[in-house]
């Protein structure tokens, strides 16, 4: 079957928002889609996960604008970047907004989602490849354990809050494997909370690091060693956790 798929084909409507996934960080891991909709938009707000160099295919007129955040630090707040994706489609500007993996995992794309509706703002989602997508295909290990159940969960902690919200005994009644999305700096607490729970403390993990991209590396540990192994290899986000 032949591709037909130009430019010309996306329809990316003057005073509209685009939520855009630029996938785990490797070029050649980004959607056709959304490739176009970077060469198209005039205004791009992005995320610290994109690729940078991504974002030398703009327009020589788009306007970019850094929406995320550094480690334990926020360039700016979500009622911000809900306001300039609005302020800026009320332009009749092409606004994209691109976030690293899809816009749909832990990404507040449905927040952003309910404000464009919320302020009449047109609005479509292009899907990206997830970061867990090439992790997984690192371990030789599928996405289901022996019980065909998986769990995607978030290991992040809101900044200035010390603690995280997550029912891990549900998690660990369905038996299931657990792919933790930034959980690096808070796999001390899930770890010992999942042993305290019942999971066996030599339950074999992987942490994925950049995932997809030159930098990737792969590490194998235990649940109980998880913390020492992510210590004394300098494991930093963004990284995946596989919990088999």
């Amino acid at each position: 079957m032949e591709i037909n798929y130009k430019p010309s084909n996306l329809v990316f409507e003057k005073g509209s928002v685009i939520l855009a996934g630029a996938g785990p960080g490797c070029l050649k891991q980004v959607t056709l889609k959304v490739y176009v909709a970077i060469k198209q938009a005039d205004v791009i707000i992005y995320d610290s996960l994109v690729n940078e160099e991504l974002l030398k295919n703009t327009k020589k007129t788009a306007i970019k604008i850094f929406g995320g955040k550094t480690k334990n630090k926020r360039a700016c707040s979500q009622s911000e970047i809900n306001e300039w994706m609005v302020d800026h489609a009320k332009k009749n500007n092409k606004v994209l907004r691109l976030k690293g993996g899809d816009p749909s995992f832990f990404s507040r794309g449905s927040q952003e989602i309910e404000f464009l509706k919320k302020k009449q703002i047109k609005y479509k989602i292009f899907s990206g490849i997830t970061s867990s997508q090439p992790a997984i295909n690192k371990t030789n290990i599928s996405f289901f354990n022996q019980n065909g159940v998986c769990n995607f969960i978030t290991g992040h902690r809101r900044i200035n809050n010390r603690s995280i919200s997550l029912d891990l005994k549900k998690i660990v009644g369905n038996e299931g494997r657990i792919i933790i999305y930034m959980g690096v700096s808070q796999i001390k607490k899930i770890s010992s909370d999942l042993i305290e729970m019942g999971v066996d403390r030599k339950t074999k993990v992987f942490i994925v690091s950049n995932a997809s991209m030159n930098s990737e590396r792969v590490f194998q540990s235990s649940l109980y060693e998880v913390e020492k192994t992510i210590n004394q290899n300098n494991i930093l986000p963004p990284s995946i956790i596989v919990i088999n």
